[in-house]
């Protein structure tokens, strides 16, 4: 978000706060925001994981139904990763040692009911259970020290372990191989006919009633802060150049809706 927010400032040239609002796993950010007037000056920064709480019933705010997709800036790609002493590498042998050991295969993800363990569910179902994380680098020390199997993580988040041999990548949640450094060997889904392609993107989005015009103004000053050089340099380096990341107002409401349906689908009570 700063490295956008600093493009934003140069095109509108206005000051650009940030006000995070951590928790919930990203619903405490959408309540701020649909408190706050519909004046075209707050913009919420949002990722599909709050729809799907929604959608699971892990919170009663209607996100779906009270905010509106603005743009969207980058789209990630979770990753399965695993200690360099796991004795899998692939998704074939991982399949094989959960068949020969189950239930003690588990899987650690940052949310219960966000993206990550979407994706752990819709490639295992009931054969590896998530287990929820409050802080990453937990995560990853438990599973560098084996005391949990595996992680859904986003390439940026343990690109340093992977490059230092730490940690292995086991599987791509994508439709194609990543072609980042340390990652390029590993399966993804794509290849494997496994319908799971589940990677956050993140968006601007306004609360209902936001101005038309407000709307449209921003996604123009948007569209050139993504693409200026300053910003796909840093994308490129948190590994956010491997999926479409810019998508203007129509095709972000249709990637939105489309989120609504699969997801509802897939884990609607």
């Amino acid at each position: 978000l700063r490295a956008f927010a600093a493009q934003l400032e140069k095109e509108i040239g206005q000051p650009v706060t940030i006000n995070n609002k951590s928790g919930a796993g990203g619903i405490v950010g959408v309540e701020y925001a649909m408190s706050q007037p519909e004046d075209g000056y707050i913009w919420l920064l949002n990722t599909p994981s709050t729809m799907l709480a929604q959608i699971t019933g892990a919170t009663d705010l209607d996100v779906y139904g009270n905010i509106t997709p603005v743009c969207q800036l980058v789209h990630d790609t979770n990753v399965l990763v695993t200690s360099k002493d796991s004795p899998f590498n692939t998704y074939e042998e991982l399949m094989a040692y959960v068949e020969a050991n189950p239930g003690t295969v588990k899987c650690g993800v940052m949310t219960i009911t966000g993206l990550y363990a979407a994706c752990v569910q819709t490639t295992f179902g009931d054969k590896i259970e998530s287990v929820a994380y409050s802080e990453g680098a937990q995560l990853s020390a438990d599973v560098i020290g084996n005391h949990v199997s595996l992680a859904c993580v986003g390439p940026a988040e343990v690109m340093g372990m992977i490059q230092s041999g730490d940690m292995k990548p086991v599987l791509v949640f994508s439709e194609n191989r990543l072609t980042m450094d340390g990652f390029e060997n590993a399966e993804c889904t794509g290849e494997l006919g496994i319908d799971s392609y589940f990677g956050p993107y993140r968006g601007i989005f306004a609360k209902n009633g936001t101005p038309e015009e407000a709307m449209k103004a921003f996604e123009a000053a948007a569209e050139k802060a993504v693409n200026s050089e300053e910003f796909q340099t840093w994308a490129a380096s948190q590994g956010l150049d491997q999926r479409q990341g810019w998508k203007n107002t129509a095709d972000f409401k249709s990637t939105w809706e489309e989120s609504y349906k699969d997801l509802t689908e897939l884990f609607g009570n």
